[in-house]
């Protein structure tokens, strides 16, 4: 199996909830220029030497500095525009400088990249802040406004474009990142270029990697549909989360990181060694399918209880925006809305009582004069922002584990239907000696408990989704009736005509 490179590529945008960045201050930051500098602990007038490669393409105006190009940006764009767009992307750490450069003039050939002016920094961080390794990646810094090569000056260039006489306008903002639709499917093209760039690199280079800019859940279906149950083994995990500068400081973050990276490369180093040898996997009875099944939906069910327990804890924590109102007329009213609501109760409880019924009444009409004055609405609104904004956390972790349990009661309702399925084949297969296993390597011992028990637990998922005639997972399957093998898949299709023809018969007797 070939060893899957590190793929990073991200799209990032110079504004932040409407408000603009600083341009100038992110070109220091890449170039590692003012407070950006990175100084020797040991010899503070000798700068770390992390910037290995610079190139900026400019129109004329900017007489080929950065500086005043995006000074430029940032003094004329319209407000609350994205001044800059960002990509970053990882390079290979084994390739030199010169086919790193490959990759990256490869990637400014695409549209709409080769529409752009841009800086652009390659950064050979020997260190990361997360593994300590040696980080080698590119920034690449650009305008989405095009260069049609129409001579403008500066003030010029970031004006409005001017369709019927562009001469007169600035230039044109490309829609090709921005646009909803278009912008999503521009982004995807982008990665797939420049996966397709990389692996290219690579095998000219004799570098038996590759990358892919598909999710690892569309790469385990990929392996799946492909019967390359060993890749698939591998692939079904978290993705890793790309932490950042900001995140890269806090240890509980980088420990956790670490450890899946450990037990990912684990993992694939026990598949790899079992890889050529001819392993047996397991076999199993159609009755021991059930029973694996049995034990994984009891431990479910468990799991279940006990988020659904978690969630009850939790639930009066979560705050509504109904709630937040009440508690912020409770804030500007002085506690007089909640007077109001006590003696509210109290009178449902005695309805003769006239002193706090009239009690009432004043108080409300105070109440409801004071919130329409719109200083006092405003305040209100001020203070229900807040309380939402300081409970979000709170409310993002119940809808997560809510989201979980969710997805945990499908996953049950889907077992509970693989073993109907394989309760029949139990009938079916009573008396005789038969046993199914799963073809290929998808059943290799790696000495951990755990480990052997999900392993198994996808060897009964995929009998069973066989057993209720999935004919693409059938084909995976493999019948041993008396220790020889049979063709699983010719029952399946045996099966699947029986039925039709009964449904046939059925229909025709009605």
């Amino acid at each position: 199996m070939k060893k899957m490179a590190s793929y990073h590529f991200s799209v990032k945008c110079g504004n932040y909830n409407g408000r603009k960045t600083s341009a100038t201050n992110h070109l220091n930051y890449i170039n590692r220029d003012g407070k950006f500098k990175n100084i020797d602990k040991n010899n503070n007038e000798k700068q770390i030497n992390e910037c290995i490669y610079k190139e900026n393409f400019l129109p004329a105006w900017a007489e080929g500095s950065a500086k005043n190009f995006w000074s430029s940006a940032e003094k004329y764009e319209r407000a609350n525009a994205c001044v800059y767009k960002e990509l970053e992307f990882n390079l290979v750490n084994e390739l030199p400088l010169k086919e790193n450069l490959k990759i990256i003039n490869n990637l400014l050939k695409i549209e709409p990249m080769n529409k752009f002016y841009y800086s652009l920094v390659v950064h050979d961080k020997q260190k990361s802040a997360i593994t300590g390794i040696r980080n080698l990646h590119c920034h690449l810094m650009f305008c989405e406004r095009e260069n049609d090569g129409i001579e403008r000056d500066a003030k010029t260039f970031f004006k409005r474009y001017n369709t019927k006489n562009p001469e007169s306008g600035g230039a044109k903002k490309s829609i090709m990142l921005n646009d909803r639709k278009i912008g999503k499917q521009t982004i995807k093209n982008l990665r797939d270029e420049y996966a397709k760039i990389v692996n290219k690199i690579l095998k000219e280079n004799n570098i038996e990697q590759t990358i892919s800019s598909k999710s690892l859940k569309e790469q385990h279906e990929e392996a799946i549909k492909k019967g390359e149950l060993l890749k698939a083994k591998i692939l079904d995990r978290e993705p890793e989360k790309h932490l950042g500068r900001k995140f890269s400081k806090d240890v509980n973050l980088k420990k956790d990181l670490l450890e899946i990276r450990s037990l990912n490369k684990e993992i694939l180093s026990k598949l790899n060694s079992q890889k050529g040898k001819n392993v047996s996997s397991n076999r199993y009875t159609a009755l021991q399918v059930d029973n694996i099944l049995k034990n994984f939906s009891q431990e479910l069910t468990k799991k279940m209880n006990k988020l659904q327990k978690d969630l009850e804890k939790m639930y009066p924590k979560v705050i509504s925006e109904e709630r937040a109102k009440i508690m912020a007329v409770d804030i500007v009213t002085k506690g007089k809305y909640k007077k109001f609501r006590e003696l509210i109760a109290k009178i449902n409880k005695d309805n003769n009582d006239d002193i706090n019924k009239q009690y009432a009444i004043n108080l409300k009409q105070d109440i409801v004069n004071y919130l329409s004055k719109p200083e006092v609405k405003m305040y209100i609104s001020k203070i229900v922002n807040g309380i939402l904004e300081k409970n979000l956390p709170i409310k993002n972790n119940y809808n997560k584990l809510n989201s979980n349990l969710n997805k945990m009661r499908l996953q049950l309702h889907t077992i509970g239907k693989l073993r109907k399925a394989t309760g029949t084949q139990i009938k079916l297969d009573k008396g005789k000696n038969i046993k199914y296993e799963v073809k290929q390597e998808n059943s290799l011992s790696t000495g951990d408990a755990s480990y052997n028990e999900a392993n198994n637990y996808n060897n009964a998922k995929i009998l069973a989704e066989a057993f209720v005639g999935n004919y693409s997972l059938g084909a995976l399957v493999a019948k041993i009736v008396d220790d020889k093998y049979d063709e699983f898949r010719d029952n399946i299709t045996s099966n699947k005509a029986d039925g039709l023809s009964q449904e046939t018969d059925s229909a025709l007797s009605l």
